[in-house]
């Protein structure tokens, strides 16, 4: 007859707790100060080459000047561990980043990384914002940096309001372009 005081190995001990959390702000840590380069996120899945293309690719999706690489790399990060595991994703990845490599190539003699000019890094990804890969991108960088509450500030968003009764009262009244 089994134990029923045990717990499930399952369960979450402080001491596991605390030791994961450890390994993850490290993780974190080794990111935000530089020693993991922000072109190395995905470097396993589509090469050190693709994955400098996909950051700037996303860099010129969603422009924040004022945000570091480190946040666009967070956000992709997962993507390429998901590549990873999967080869259909993988293989989405790497069509993409040479996809935008020949249409590059083929408009301005150069590799998207090699454009200089922002103007045209754009009229090649306009071309292309209709493909899967594109799409792909932008969606995971749309829910990874506008839902994250740490650069919500930097946006001038404060956050949800529901709960602390609306907007009413909290600046709403304050509007100006009504």
């Amino acid at each position: 007859m089994k134990n029923t005081t045990e717990k499930p190995a399952t369960d979450l001990s402080r001491r596991r707790f605390l030791g994961r959390s450890g390994i993850a702000v490290a993780g974190l840590g080794i990111l935000s100060t530089g020693l993991l380069t922000p072109t190395a996120w995905a470097a396993s899945a589509v090469g050190e080459h693709g994955s400098a293309t996909l950051l700037r690719m996303a860099r010129d999706i969603y422009p924040h000047d004022t945000l570091e690489d480190k946040y666009y790399a967070a956000v992709l990060t997962p993507l390429a561990h998901k590549a990873n595991a999967d080869t259909a994703l993988k293989k989405l990845l790497a069509e993409g980043v040479k996809e935008l490599d020949q249409r590059s190539q083929q408009l301005f003699a150069r590799n998207f990384l090699e454009l200089e000019n922002e103007p045209d890094r754009v009229f090649v990804l306009r071309a292309m914002e209709d493909s899967s890969f594109f799409q792909r991108i932008k969606g995971d960088l749309m829910m990874g940096i506008y839902n994250n509450p740490e650069l919500w500030p930097r946006f001038g968003y404060g956050g949800s309001a529901w709960e602390k009764g609306g907007y009413i009262n909290r600046g709403y009244d304050k509007i100006d372009w009504l």
